[in-house]
């Protein structure tokens, strides 16, 4: 199933205003196993919104449109939508008797403008809004290459995220039946570099029907295995191609943050907490276990043979930054792991991020059995005990 989104808005495209509908709705779909192949972004202009909007249905059996739909002169996408596709612009009375009545209820008399959002394309369907005054709506056009639909919806975030799961949703699953045309696999690693994945893992071509995506979230680089109709064997055996690659610097896979699988391996073990130089972004990552003890203090050692840990069965300690680099010191029932590492990067809260997963990393690979001590392309370590 082909899908493309639309977001419009001038405050979106001059960059006033983030487009975070269009990258929460992307990531939703992708979870469902529908990976959008196209996104645009449009200002208020009828012209280049009626070309868009064409383009799209031209291409795609589902386009979902942001934006829009409100009571001023500048809110055009259903008059777009009216002219891209042939259905003139139609008063629905029920929506402009719900809009009133919503009015009523506050005690307040409906503005006149608030009219223009009960007139929508002829013959389009309308997706109820339960907390705003701009409903969605529905258009089906069949062009060349087959049907569209077109879901509209308000860019207002919370009338938009609660219209897309209560509404559009189980239309799209409807739509697509049982079966799924995208599979999704994702696999998180840390201390390589997405340059030296792509090295390792793009020089010899996938099987049909499979690509594989890289994501930068620092600290993490996320890979994505996705199969477009692959077989489960085809999808099984990029996998195993993929793992054997990226085993040493594997953190977690699957949906969940490779954080939280890592407290998961914890159980009800209580952990204790000390950090200087990663000034609370190891607590950051680890506050979800029920079980976490954190504090801070900028007189911790700098050096590892002189960092001391807390009196606790299970301790992660971040010292202070000196000349060789961050100190990094693991007890576990009153045995020590600990190195140093020098992180190199020109943003101080990603540096931060990065020596706190290298912590975590510490007691992930202690839990699992494996050696404590990494072996990172992406740091350097300077001592370690």
């Amino acid at each position: 199933m082909r899908i493309e989104i639309i977001s419009t808005g001038d405050e979106i495209v001059t960059g006033l205003v983030v487009d975070t509908n269009a990258a929460w709705l992307s990531a939703l779909l992708l979870e469902q196993g529908w990976q959008v192949r196209r996104r645009v972004t449009v200002g208020d202009n009828l012209k280049d919104l009626k070309t868009v909007l064409a383009e799209s249905a031209s291409r795609a059996e589902v386009v979902l449109v942001c934006g829009g739909l409100g009571p001023t002169a500048d809110d055009l996408t259903a008059q777009a939508a009216a002219e891209a596709f042939d259905q003139p612009l139609t008063l629905f009375p029920d929506w402009l008797a719900t809009i009133e009545a919503r009015y009523a209820s506050r005690g307040r008399p409906m503005p006149a403008s608030n009219a223009k959002q009960a007139w929508l394309p002829q013959g389009g369907e309308i997706l109820d809004n339960p907390v705003g005054t701009a409903c969605g709506f529905v258009v089906t056009h069949t062009g060349h290459q087959g049907p569209s639909l077109l879901f509209f919806t308000p860019g207002v975030p919370f009338e938009f995220k609660q219209m897309v799961r209560e509404q559009i949703m189980p239309r799209l699953k409807a739509l697509a039946g049982a079966q799924t045309d995208t599979e999704l696999r994702r696999f998180y690693t840390f201390g390589v570099s997405e340059s030296a994945l792509s090295d390792m893992l793009d020089a010899a071509p996938w099987p049909a029907g499979i690509e594989l995506g890289y994501r930068s979230s620092m600290p993490l680089i996320e890979l994505k295995l996705i199969g477009h109709g692959a077989s489960a064997a085809d999808m099984d055996a990029a996998e195993a191609r993929l793992l054997a690659a990226i085993e040493p610097w594997l953190v977690g896979r699957g949906d969940k943050e490779p954080a939280q699988q890592i407290l998961d391996l914890l159980g009800d073990k209580p952990l204790t907490l000390l950090e200087g130089e990663s000034r609370g972004a190891l607590l950051a990552m680890c506050h979800p276990h029920p079980a976490l003890t954190a504090s801070f203090s900028h007189a911790l050692a700098s050096e590892l043979a002189q960092l001391a840990a807390p009196a606790a069965p299970l301790s992660l300690t971040i010292g202070r930054a000196g000349p060789d680099g961050v100190p990094l010191l693991l007890c576990v029932d009153g045995q020590l792991y600990g190195q140093t590492l020098k992180v190199s990067h020109p943003d101080p809260d990603s540096g931060r991020r990065i020596i706190a997963f290298a912590a975590l990393d510490m007691l992930r690979r202690q839990l699992q059995g494996l050696p404590v001590l990494g072996d990172y392309r992406t740091l350097a370590r300077t001592a370690s005990r």
